[in-house]
């Protein structure tokens, strides 16, 4: 058996030179064979590119769509109308949007999917809100907080990827959207419910939250702390 002068690997004896390396083999009590069988291949074959993404948009959609005819049809044959399979139909539609557009979507894919995923939402619940219990609430409170969050979450990452730079700044300004999102909330839900706003709850939980962001702001200005938080934390 002969090794390597060079790195050390185990060669075959039908091996000219080092497969690893490319070094000559050079060992008179073993010389070259090339009758004797090779450990590799001499051809390297090589691989067909795996199909692009856009080859499983139409698989996704295949598997959403037969459960949602599925649905619709058996809801049609028993109770001879629409009810629960609707339900049914749109949650498998709302993953759909969910999933599809982000495997097909190349540029402003965040920006474009939170649109759709609020578009999406939007729809179902306006669904729960027409074959359940009819009311006000889709629009009074439903409306409201998906775009609340719709718009903080867009804000997020426009201010994160084209204003502010440095990881912990990133961080306050999350944390700091929180706050808008607490207080927003509060404040959709004490107009549904009572007509009126009194804030209480989304104030006690901000606080930290300020706090928080405030803190990251102050350790951001410590050059010291910063360098050492990227070597502990390998940002």
């Amino acid at each position: 058996m002969s090794y390597c002068v060079n790195c050390g690997v185990e060669l075959a004896p039908a091996e000219r030179v080092c497969p690893l390396c490319g070094v000559e083999v050079c060992n008179p009590r073993a010389p070259y064979d090339p009758a004797a069988p090779r450990p590799f291949p001499r051809e390297v074959d090589r691989l067909e590119p795996v199909a692009g993404r856009a080859g499983l948009a139409p698989i996704l959609t295949l598997l959403m769509a037969l459960p949602a005819a599925i649905c619709l049809a058996c809801d049609l044959a028993y109770t001879q109308g629409t009810g629960w399979s609707v339900l049914a139909a749109g949650a498998l539609g709302l993953l759909w949007i969910v999933t599809v557009p982000m495997v097909l979507l190349r540029r402003h894919r965040l920006l474009t999917g939170v649109a759709l995923d609020s578009a999406g939402t939007l729809g179902y619940l306006w669904l729960v809100e027409r074959y359940t219990t009819p009311g006000h609430w889709f629009i009074q409170l439903a409306v409201p907080l998906v775009l609340l969050l719709a718009l903080l979450i867009v804000g997020d990452i426009l201010l994160i990827t084209r204003v502010i730079t440095g990881r912990l700044r990133q961080m306050a300004a999350a944390v700091a959207s929180s706050i808008l999102l607490l207080v927003g909330t509060e404040a959709v839900v004490d107009s549904y419910l009572d007509g009126r706003v009194a804030l209480f709850w989304s104030l006690l939980v901000s606080t930290p939250c300020l706090v928080l962001a405030l803190l990251l702001l102050a350790f951001d200005r410590r050059k010291r702390f910063k360098e050492q938080m990227k070597k502990r934390l390998h940002m």
